[in-house]
């Protein structure tokens, strides 16, 4: 029998992804289509399935598991619902539940906190660094696709305690998906094409998610520096690390530890030396692409590493983690799409 699967937010560009996967998908059945916005139903492309507005306690009787892929800020107000007194399981795109602080949520996100109990519930879905914690969960918080790429970089440093506590710099570019589909006039393209620009230079929601998860890895503080980019394509993340090590290392010794780390991970691709991330060669995939070189003083080190927000950012990583939560394959239907 398959798991019964519902998207809220599926008119979305990371819901839209999510769907693409799911038709393909062996043990799912998309059962539940719905979205905040809509008034009325409107066609999904699946037979005998249309989006709905949506409806807790119809989502709740369609659903074992529930994607919530909905703005910041949306998510808390309907999945304390959602959960209580039923045995449904969520995965949440958004913020709302990723950082472990009232205050600094509230610092990052410019609103207070509505399900303050649930924070405690949530796990932490970046399954390469929190696999083991991850099963058995009712309450997934997908990461966002800037900490994705960048403590999938630093963390193979950051847990053998390596990194320089505040040397760590990530130069970050995104594609428009990654600012959603609400109609803005700087997202238009006449406004992005043949641009390059950085915003958010002032503080990023997504800075206290990544030094969160740096410094439980580091088991210590690990400020860092983050500069977000908005670039002229429609998907991906490259982000361009730079790190003072506590340690002189040689590239070879860097590379071992990067290789043994991520060995059996399916999603995880170390780049020979001298070959570097390409954001076409990740595109529509689940996968995270590596490169490392090290300096002439061996005690700094570029990293380099490029995503596909709707994918590894997004809807595949979610997908990723639904398979773990059922126990499935951690590949189902996330593979061959990864490509070579």
């Amino acid at each position: 029998m398959k798991t019964r699967i519902g998207i809220v937010g599926v008119t979305g560009y990371a819901g839209q992804e999510l769907l693409k996967i799911l038709r393909g998908h062996p043990h799912a059945l998309v059962s539940y289509l719905g979205s905040r916005r809509l008034r009325l139903p409107v066609e999904s492309g699946l037979r005998g399935l249309k989006i709905l507005p949506f409806n807790p306690k119809e989502a709740t009787r369609r659903c074992d598991l529930l994607f919530l892929a909905l703005p910041h800020g949306e998510a808390m107000s309907i999945a304390p619902a959602l959960l209580k007194n039923t045995d449904l399981r969520i995965i949440d795109f958004s913020g709302d539940f990723r950082i472990r602080s009232v205050s600094v949520f509230r610092r990052a996100y410019g609103f207070a906190h509505t399900a303050v109990p649930w924070i405690a519930q949530a796990c932490y879905g970046l399954p390469e660094l929190n696999r083991e914690e991850i099963h058995g969960r009712r309450l997934i918080a997908n990461p966002g696709c800037y900490p994705t790429a960048t403590l999938l970089a630093l963390a193979p440093l950051a847990e053998k305690n390596l990194l320089l506590p505040g040397s760590v710099i990530v130069d970050a570019k995104s594609g428009v998906t990654g600012a959603g589909r609400s109609a803005k006039q700087d997202l238009m393209f006449c406004e992005v094409n043949e641009d390059l620009r950085a915003y958010k230079v002032d503080g990023h929601q997504h800075v206290p998610e990544m030094e969160q998860e740096l410094g439980r890895l580091a088991g210590r503080s690990m400020p860092l520096i983050f500069v977000p980019h908005l670039a002229p394509m429609d998907r991906g993340i490259y982000a361009t690390i730079y790190v003072s090590l506590r340690k002189k290392m040689r590239e070879t010794a860097l590379r071992a530890l990067y290789e043994r780390r991520y060995k059996e991970e399916p999603f995880l691709r170390v780049l020979p030396k001298g070959v570097w991330p390409q954001v076409k060669s990740v595109a529509g995939t689940n996968r995270c692409d590596i490169g490392l070189h090290l300096d002439r003083t061996g005690k700094r080190a570029i990293l380099l590493s490029a995503i596909d927000n709707l994918g590894k950012g997004a809807a595949g990583q979610a997908v990723q983690n639904m398979n773990l939560l059922m126990g499935w394959p951690e590949t189902t239907a996330l593979l061959p799409r990864s490509g070579s």
